[in-house]
């Protein structure tokens, strides 16, 4: 069930022609990010065949990674429709992977990069500490400023202020945005779905009225072939560079955790009762991403993450439904051999393309700022947004200094994320060792330690940022799966003390007693376990009230020590 603001579901499937004209403007607004390919393409020399194949086989990648990412049977795909885009994360890295060994290093690197973000989602758990809300929240405003600041000095065509076609290019740039804008806006029906599409069809139309496409433009989209193969003998993975390691993998370690809020960003979407990220889901949609960064790699193109900005269109346009995946990729295959028509959009005019730009960033602005406040921010998450957030617009307005900085700095300064990133978790991490969130019940000097539980989890509940669900789930757990479990078992010798602490964004209480120890099942659940796992995960939120997330049991000595973990 999707929220209010959705019209069409992840799971619906929308009529014939909206189908088709959304398939069609997504595959638009992929193909914009081939630029970005481009720019790899020159920095490595490639000749003008090897480019063209290479843009070619791009779009084949990204239809590959589109339908990954919208699989939601089996172990990969986070089942949204959230296609990948060639991301600005691996342009500086991929760039100078291209200036050090050419294409086979960027395809190399970028394999690389893929499987780094693989082995990041098999070890999701265990990095719950910077995978919470207001991390994945911060990713998305970081990534919105950025790409908000791009586009608009393309739409004020800043660089070309005192040339000639500057106020052909800041009206192009502004009729783009505000047809999109307008059609969001106001548009009913397929006019409000399209309005991206109707944007771009503006501003390509208003660019040619004012000869903003360039003699040189022309003649090489008339001179491309309408049909041509292309071409994979350029694919090579025979350069591997140790020394470019470092820089791949911070940045498919923030395409991971960037995948992680935008995943999130769909789930609260598409779930109107939602209150914490579904992680099996987030592993998935990481799997995906970092195959999808593959393929991208293998042929030669910098790595593929996951495309907030797309993901936000289709949610400002209440159309969230997955099957516009499968119609996107068939465009996009269909577009990969026809080199004519990926010039046209390739050769798009960067002032309407920044227009373009500009109306999806002020739609991710708004998710990742929805995001950060799903819960109150208390002090310590003041500071981690704070620096978050002013680290990156520091980067931006000051380049210089961090270029002069040491060269092995250069995978974190050289990228604003990054140093949000760095700046937020190395302060979560900092006030997670300073702040003391944990508080003792003695057992065995309490008569009802189960009432005691209550009142110490709801007087701490603000400090610790306890939800009352999370604290009502805690209490029944101890009472009715432990306390009366021990009592009518007679496993339980002597009581000693009853643990609670508030850890990585989750409740957990301990038990200890002196005794037998008592063993429980856990509720952790692989949903592509066995044939039944599928009927087993859809009874999850029903079970969710009566079972701990994990559960553990531990002994030392005669001590017993029960472990209840409830993620929030």
């Amino acid at each position: 069930m999707a929220s209010a603001n959705i019209t069409i579901g992840v799971d619906r499937t929308p009529p014939p022609l909206q189908f088709v004209l959304l398939s069609l403007q997504y595959a638009f607004l992929l193909s914009m990010y081939l630029v970005l390919v481009v720019i790899v393409v020159h920095a490595a020399k490639a000749d003008a065949d090897t480019a063209r194949s290479v843009v070619s086989m791009a779009m084949v990648a990204s239809a590959a990674g589109t339908v990954l990412q919208a699989l939601h049977r089996g172990p990969v795909g986070s089942g949204f429709f959230a296609p990948p885009v060639f991301s600005a994360i691996y342009l500086g890295p991929s760039i100078l992977a291209a200036k050090a060994g050419g294409l086979p290093a960027v395809a190399c690197m970028t394999v690389c990069a893929g499987l780094f973000e693989i082995l990041i989602a098999w070890f999701l758990r265990h990095l719950r500490i910077i995978m919470q809300p207001v991390i994945s929240g911060l990713i998305i405003t970081i990534i919105a400023l950025e790409l908000g600041i791009v586009g608009l000095q393309q739409v004020l065509d800043v660089s070309g202020e005192h040339t000639p076609p500057f106020a052909r290019n800041v009206m192009a740039g502004a009729l783009t945005f505000a047809v999109c804008a307008g059609f969001a806006v106001w548009g009913k029906g397929v006019w409000r779905l399209i309005c991206s599409l109707l944007g771009m069809v503006t501003g390509v139309a208003v660019a040619f009225a004012l000869s903003l496409f360039g003699d040189d433009a022309m003649r090489d989209i008339a001179a491309s072939p309408w049909f041509a193969v292309p071409s994979l003998s350029y694919m090579s993975l025979a350069h591997w560079d140790p020394s470019l390691m470092p820089a791949f993998m911070a940045a498919g370690m923030a395409a991971a955790i960037r995948t992680v809020g935008v995943v999130t960003t769909c789930q609260r979407a598409n779930e109107p009762g939602w209150t914490r990220p579904d992680f099996v889901s987030i592993r998935k949609g990481i799997l995906a991403d970092g195959l999808g960064c593959a393929l991208g790699g293998m042929v030669g193109a910098p790595g593929m993450n996951i495309g907030p900005s797309l993901v936000g269109v289709s949610i400002a346009t209440g159309v969230t439904s997955r099957s516009i995946a499968y119609g996107t990729a068939v465009v996009m295959v269909i577009l990969a051999f026809m080199p004519k028509v990926a010039d046209i959009f390739l050769q798009l005019p960067l002032s309407v393309a920044g227009g373009l730009l500009l109306f999806t960033s002020c739609i991710m602005l708004a998710s990742g700022l929805q995001l950060m406040t799903v819960k109150a921010l208390d002090t310590r998450m003041t500071f981690v947004v704070g620096l978050g957030i002013l680290f990156p617009l520091v980067q931006m307005v000051s380049t210089s200094y961090f270029t002069s900085l040491p060269a092995w700095l250069s995978p974190v300064t050289n990228s604003g994320l990054a140093l949000g990133l760095l700046a937020a978790i190395g302060l979560l991490m900092i006030f997670r060792i300073a702040t003391d969130r944990q508080q003792t019940i003695l057992w065995s000097q309490s008569k009802d330690a189960v009432t005691d539980l209550k009142a110490t989890l709801e007087k701490n509940a603000q400090a610790w940022e306890l939800t009352q669900e999370v604290i009502a789930r805690g209490v029944a757990n101890v009472k009715r799966r432990v306390v009366e479990l021990l009592r009518e078992g007679q496993l339980m010798a002597e009581p000693v003390a009853i643990l609670a602490r508030e850890q990585d964004n989750s409740l957990e209480i301990e038990l200890r007693y002196r005794g037998t120890p008592l063993f429980l099942p856990s509720h952790e659940l692989n949903p592509t376990s066995n044939e039944e796992a599928a009927m087993s995960g859809g009874l999850r939120d029903v079970a969710v009230g009566l079972f701990a997330d994990r559960v553990s049991t531990t002994t030392r000595g005669g001590e017993v020590a029960l472990h209840l973990r409830f993620d929030m």
